[in-house]
């Protein structure tokens, strides 16, 4: 890998903002919010392959592998943060890994970033397999724990996802699809890439929100995978049934408690008229996608 610094990319300065300094306050921050508008710009140039990312990991999930979102510093905190987001459940394979492990210090996170071994083995370490795809989050797409990573998941034959800055990264020979939005040269240079960081976001949220729609997680725009686990995500539920069905909150609260508060049985209980185990083993058979199991009930409703 190339030690010599991407100069065209990372450290170009922007000819708009090179006055930023002597602006007044209103004006200055009108400008960084003109260069933050170009986010969404380069993020949508991306959304065919955001579209390749979201079908490729939601086959990934289907047949049971794992979509292991990785990174180093910044872009491994926002790894954590969408894997642990994506649900609100644990037995999901949606798996956010940082360099130097989730509660190591900065120092230690540090360390092993510039660390390249540690990258083959952190993926060693949770199986990492042929069976799951690998999305690696790199601005510079030089970062050495990261390109550690890259190189084990290539050796396996795994499918790999790349964002990063620019298409020129040498990271992105190795990806089967890179994402390389280009928002532009950072409003000061040499600071912490704040637009590099938002379009890095964009896509993770978009990766998020379609494999939750994917897998089945939403129906309509409502997400019923939620869980009672308090009395705030028991109104939620309750709310949701509501929303999803159109009826009354005493029908929404007795349909729940009938079906051990599993929001979609709720729903597809009151949809049908099933009863909570007929609603429950339909899901089961379709894999939880409420949508499918709704259209199977009502297919064979309408052939009695």
């Amino acid at each position: 890998m190339s030690s010599k610094p991407n100069g065209s990319l990372v450290e170009r300065r922007n000819r708009r903002t090179t006055d930023i300094d002597r602006l007044a306050t209103l004006d200055m921050l009108t400008l960084i919010n003109e260069e933050d508008k170009q986010v969404t710009d380069a993020v949508n140039a991306c959304l065919p392959a955001i579209a390749r990312l979201v079908d490729n990991a939601s086959a990934t999930l289907n047949r049971a592998g794992r979509v292991v979102i990785i990174g180093a510093g910044a872009s491994g905190q926002a790894a954590i943060q969408t894997a642990q987001g994506f649900a609100p459940d644990t037995r999901h394979g949606v798996i956010g890994v940082v360099a130097g492990g989730i509660n190591a210090n900065a120092q230690a996170r540090d360390a092993a970033a510039a660390n390249y071994e540690r990258g083959v083995a952190d993926l060693q370490a949770i199986n990492f397999s042929y069976d799951d795809m690998l999305v690696a989050l790199s601005v510079s797409g030089k970062t050495p724990w990261t390109w550690g990573a890259l190189r084990h998941a290539w050796s396996l034959g795994a499918r790999i996802a790349l964002v990063c800055r620019g298409h020129d990264s040498e990271a992105a020979q190795l990806a089967d699809i890179v994402l390389a939005p280009d928002s532009g040269a950072e409003v000061v240079s040499g600071f912490s890439e704040p637009k590099a960081r938002l379009a890095q976001q964009q896509i993770l949220n978009m990766l998020a929100t379609g494999l939750a729609i994917r897998t089945g997680r939403v129906y309509s725009n409502l997400r019923v995978d939620v869980q009672a686990t308090n009395v705030y995500w028991s109104e939620r539920q309750i709310t949701l049934v509501m929303a999803a069905t159109q009826c009354s909150r005493e029908q929404a609260k007795s349909a729940l408690e009938s079906c051990d508060h599993h929001c979609r049985t709720a729903i597809l209980m009151l949809l049908t008229g099933l009863d909570a185990w007929c609603a429950r083993d339909l899901l089961t058979e379709n894999n939880d996608h409420l949508r499918i199991a709704l259209q199977e009930a009502k297919t064979h409703l309408a052939d009695v």
